[in-house]
C-alpha cells in the first residue's frame, strides 16, 4: 500500500512539474497580448500582484510564515530580486519584439552556462564530458552570433541573468520557492509603486488607459506567476534530482516551438546548426549527470555494506577480547579479591577522557552551534 501511495505521489510530482515547466514555455503567448503595455510597467505589474497573491497565500500558510526571515533574509535578496527583475524584462520585451527564438536559447544556453559558473566559483570538478559540453555550447553561440551578424543581446541576457541568479540562491540557500519570490517581491515593491506614481502623474498608465480587458490582463500577472511556481514547489521533493534536471529543457522547447509555430519566426539553416551544437552539448551535460547520478546510486551501497560488514567484524574482535578479559578478571578476581577491587577503582580514577568531548564542550562553552546544525541554518 505503502509502495502505491508512493508512486502516486511521483506521478503526481512529474505531472506538476510538466505543467510548470510547459506554463512557463508559453509565457510569451501573455506578453504577446499585452504588447502595447511598456516592458516596465508590465514589470512593475508583475512585481505588484504577485507580491499580493504571494502575501495570500503566506498569510494563508502558517508554516511559511515561520520561514519568512529576519532584516538580514531580505537584505540577501536584494542581489536576487535585481537580477530577477532584469530577466523578466528581457524576456518580456523578447516576448514582444518578436525574439521568442532568442528566449528559448537563452534558456537552452542557461545550464551550460550555470556549469562554467559551479567550476569557477563553487570550485565544481569539469571532467571531459562537461568539458566537451562546455565546447559545443560556446561553438554554438558562436554560430548564432554569427547568423544574427553579432551577439544575441536577447539570449545572452537572458542566459547570464538567470545564471547568476541560479548562483546567487546557491550561494545563499533557501529553504521554499515561494518565501524566497515573495522577499523578492517585497524588495522590488518600492520600485514598483514609485514606477506607478510617475505614469500616473504623467497620465501615461496603460492599466487605466486600455480598457477593463487589458487591466484584468494586467492584474493575470500575479496568479500567471504564483501558480507554476507553486507547482514547481510542490513537485521538486517528489521527483527525481536528475530527472528534473532533464525536464527542465521542456520551457525552452515548447518557447521554441511557439516561436516557430504562432509567432512564425524565421529558422535559418546557420541557426538550426548553432541550436544542433548546443544541443550535443546539452546532451553530453545531461548524460554526464545521469551517469554520475547512477554511480552514487550504485557505488553508495556498497560502500554502506563494507562499512557495516567491517563494523560487525570490529564489535566480533571487541567482543572476544571483552569475553578473554573477563574471563582473566575473574579468574584473579577469586585470587586476590582485594587487588582486583583496588587495581578496579585506580583505573577508574585515571580514565582517559575521550577528544571528542572536549571539543563538544568547546562549541557548547562558546554557545555556538555544532558544525552540523550551523550548515543547516544557512537559509538567505
Amino acid at each position: 500500500m505503502n509502495a502505491n501511495n508512493q508512486k502516486q505521489k511521483e506521478g503526481a510530482g512529474y505531472a506538476a512539474l510538466l505543467v510548470a515547466l510547459c506554463w512557463w514555455g508559453l509565457m510569451p503567448l501573455y506578453y504577446w497580448h499585452l504588447k502595447e503595455v511598456s516592458a516596465p510597467e508590465m514589470l512593475a505589474h508583475r512585481v505588484f500582484w504577485s507580491f499580493a497573491v504571494l502575501s495570500a497565500v503566506i498569510a494563508l500558510k502558517p508554516a511559511l510564515r515561520q520561514q519568512m526571515g529576519d532584516w538580514r533574509s531580505f537584505a540577501l535578496a536584494l542581489v536576487p530580486a535585481v537580477l530577477l527583475s532584469a530577466n523578466w524584462v528581457v524576456y518580456i520585451l523578447a516576448s514582444v519584439t518578436g525574439n521568442a527564438l532568442q528566449a528559448s536559447l537563452g534558456y537552452f544556453l542557461n545550464p551550460l552556462l550555470s556549469a562554467a559558473l559551479g567550476i569557477v566559483f563553487l570550485n565544481e570538478r569539469l571532467n571531459g564530458l562537461k568539458a566537451a559540453a562546455l565546447a559545443l555550447g560556446l561553438a554554438g553561440t558562436f554560430v548564432q552570433c554569427y547568423a544574427h551578424g553579432g551577439v544575441p543581446v536577447f539570449a545572452v541576457m537572458l542566459t547570464v541573468t538567470f545564471s547568476l541568479l541560479g548562483l546567487a540562491r546557491k550561494v545563499w540557500p533557501t529553504r521554499n520557492a515561494i518565501v524566497s519570490t515573495w522577499r523578492e517581491t517585497v524588495v522590488m515593491m518600492p520600485f514598483a509603486l514609485g514606477y506607478f506614481g510617475y505614469l500616473t502623474s504623467h497620465h501615461t498608465l496603460a492599466f487605466t488607459s486600455y480598457g477593463i480587458d487589458a487591466s484584468v490582463l494586467m492584474m493575470m500577472a500575479g496568479p500567471l506567476t504564483v501558480v507554476p511556481l507553486a507547482l514547481y514547489a510542490y513537485a521538486m521533493p517528489l521527483v527525481s534530482l536528475t530527472e528534473s534536471a532533464v525536464m527542465q529543457y521542456v520551457t525552452p522547447t515548447v518557447t521554441f516551438v511557439l516561436a516557430l509555430t504562432v509567432f512564425h519566426e524565421r529558422l535559418t539553416a546557420i541557426d538550426l546548426t548553432g541550436y544542433g551544437l548546443i544541443w550535443c552539448g546539452l546532451a553530453l551535460a545531461t548524460y554526464a549527470t545521469v551517469r554520475r547520478r547512477r554511480l552514487t546510486l550504485v557505488v553508495a551501497p556498497a560502500v554502506a555494506a563494507q562499512a557495516t560488514q567491517g563494523a560487525q567484524t570490529v564489535q566480533g574482535v571487541q567482543g572476544t577480547g571483552a569475553a578473554g578479559q573477563n574471563v582473566t578478571f575473574l579468574s584473579a578476581h577469586k585470587a586476590a579479591p582485594h587487588k582486583a577491587a583496588h587495581e578496579s577503582s585506580h583505573e577508574s580514577a585515571h580514565k582517559k577522557t575521550p577528544a571528542c568531548a572536549g571539543v563538544n564542550r568547546f562549541w557548547h562553552s562558546e554557545g555556538r552551534p555544532e558544525p552540523e546544525r550551523r550548515c543547516e541554518k544557512s537559509d538567505a
